[in-house]
C-alpha cells in the first residue's frame, strides 16, 4: 500500500526516534530486526515448523506474545543544558503481533501493541506506563478495498520541543477507499484525524480529507497525484486551514531495492499571520544487499504544532539512515543515524517565531539469540540538538541500555 502523505505508517521521525521513549529495546528506528536464528540450528525448529504447518490447515491467524525486561542508563534525564540529571531506568513491557488473512485474503487484521512499565531509581516521580497500539483492518471486494488503520500512543518521556518530560497522548486514525478503474488505474478517497493532547501544555486537532488517483506504468511501477483539505484546531491559536498538493510514488526497481512514498507541498491559511508554504510527504528506501544484509533510508518533511510555545508552529525536514547485518546464526548488529532541521513559525500576527533546532541522532546496537524464543539486545544512543531563538532547547544525551526478551 502507498505510504500516507504526511505521516507515514510504522515510521518515527528523527524527532521522534532521538527522544529514546522507545528506545529501551535494541530495535532500529527503520526497521524490524532480521530473524537471528539458523532455521537448520535444532531438531526443535522442524517440529515447530510441522505444528505451525498443520495449525495453518485450521487457521489463517497467527499470533505472537513477547515481554522483555530492560536496563538503561540515561547521562541527561530533563533534556537540559544546565543542572544535567542522570538516571538508570528499568522497563518491563509485554506485548502482542496478532494477524488474521493475508495479502490476497478479503478481509486481513493486523494489530501490535505492547505497555511499557518504566521505574526510575532517583526520580520515582517519573515512573510511568507507556502504552503504543497500531491497528490496520482491510477488507478487499472485487474492485474496492476499505482500510481502517490508525496508531494510540500514550507516553510520559522526553519530548524535544518541550525540552524536557512531558505526558502526551496521541491518537490517529485514518480510513481510505480505494477502487481499481482498470487494470492500471486506480482512485480513492482518503480521511484522516491527528489528535495529539499534552497535559497542562498545548495540544491540537486535525481533520485532512482528500482523493487520489495512481497509474500503473508498469507491475514494479506506480505513480500519482492527490489532494488534501486540511482543518486544524490549536489551543490558544485557533483555526488554521490548508491544502495539500502531493505526488505519490510506488517503485520496486528490483526484488533488492524498492522505494514508496509521497511528495510536494502543503498551503497553510493561518489565523491571522497570512499564508505560507511548506515542503510535505515522505519518502522510504530500502535495499536488501544480500539476504542478511539491509540498507534502508526515511526522507521526510512536516508541520507540527509546537506544544511549549503558543501560537508558533515548526516545519521539520529530515533524513533518518540505517543498516543490519546479520552474523552467523545468532548475532545481527546495526546502527541507526538521522539529521533533522526544524525552523519555528507563527499562527498569529505579532507573534515572532525565531527558535531553530538541528537535531543529530545516532544508534548502534546488537542483537544476539539466546535461544530460540530468547534473545539478549544491547544499544548506545547519542542525541545532541543545537536549538537557538527565543525558547530553545539546547542538550546532549547519551543512553546506553540491555534488555533481554522472550518471544512465543
Amino acid at each position: 500500500m502507498m505510504l500516507h502523505a504526511v505521516v507515514a505508517e510504522g515510521q518515527e521521525t528523527l524527532r521522534d526516534a532521538a527522544a529514546g521513549t522507545q528506545a529501551s529495546l535494541a530495535s532500529p528506528a527503520g526497521e524490524k530486526v532480521l530473524d537471528t536464528l539458523d532455521k537448520n540450528d535444532t531438531e526443535d525448529v522442524f517440529l515447530d515448523e510441522f505444528m505451525n504447518y498443520q495449525m495453518k490447515l485450521l487457521k489463517n491467524w497467527k499470533l505472537r506474545v513477547f515481554t522483555s525486561g530492560t536496563w538503561r542508563h540515561d547521562s541527561n534525564v530533563f533534556l537540559r543544558n544546565t543542572n544535567v540529571q542522570s538516571d538508570v531506568m528499568w522497563s518491563v513491557s509485554p506485548g502482542f503481533q496478532y494477524s488474521y488473512g493475508d495479502e490476497d485474503a478479503k478481509l486481513q487484521v493486523l494489530a501490535d501493541y505492547n505497555a511499557q512499565f518504566n521505574f526510575y531509581d532517583k526520580f520515582s516521580q517519573q515512573n510511568s506506563l507507556n502504552q503504543f497500539l497500531r491497528l490496520s483492518v482491510n477488507y478487499r471486494m472485487q474492485k474496492t478495498t476499505f482500510k481502517l488503520s490508525g496508531l494510540f500512543h500514550q507516553v510520559t518521556g522526553g519530548d524535544l520541543d518541550v525540552g524536557g518530560q512531558a505526558a502526551r497522548v496521541q491518537f490517529s486514525p485514518q480510513l481510505q477507499v480505494m477502487y481499481e478503474l482498470s487494470e492500471k488505474v486506480r482512485v480513492g478517497l482518503n480521511g484522516q484525524l491527528q489528535q495529539t493532547h499534552y497535559s497542562a501544555l498545548i495540544s491540537s486537532i486535525t481533520y485532512r480529507f482528500g482523493l487520489f488517483a495512481d497509474y500503473s506504468f508498469s507491475p514494479r511501477f506506480r505513480l500519482g497525484v492527490q489532494f488534501n483539505e486540511m482543518l486544524q484546531q490549536v489551543d490558544k491559536s485557533g483555526g488554521q486551514s490548508g491544502q495539500d498538493y502531493l505526488v505519490r510514488l510506488e517503485y520496486e526497481a528490483s526484488k533488492k531495492l524498492s522505494v514508496s512514498g509521497s511528495g510536494g507541498v502543503h498551503i497553510l491559511h493561518t489565523a491571522s499571520a497570512g499564508d505560507a508554504t511548506l515542503p510535505l510527504g515522505t519518502l522510504s528506501f530500502k535495499y536488501a544487499a544480500g539476504p542478511k544484509t539491509t540498507f534502508y533510508a526515511n526522507v521526510y518533511a512536516r508541520a507540527q504544532n509546537s506544544p511549549s510555545l503558543g501560537g508558533q508552529y515548526y516545519q521539520s525536514q529530515g533524513v533518518l539512515l540505517g543498516a543490519q547485518q546479520q552474523l552467523g546464526s545468532k548475532v545481527t548488529v546495526g546502527a541507526d543515524f538521522g539529521y533533522d532541521f526544524s525552523a519555528y513559525h507563527s499562527y498569529i500576527a505579532g507573534v515572532s517565531g525565531t527558535r531553530r533546532d538541528q537535531v543529530r541522532f545516532m544508534r548502534p546496537w546488537v542483537k544476539y539469540a539466546l535461544q530460540r524464543h530468547l534473545s539478549l539486545e544491547v544499544f548506545y544512543q547519542h542525541t545532541s540538538n543545537n536549538s537557538t531563538g527565543t525558547g530553545a532547547q539546547p542538550f546532549s544525551r547519551d543512553l546506553l541500555g540491555a534488555g533481554i526478551t522472550g518471544s512465543w
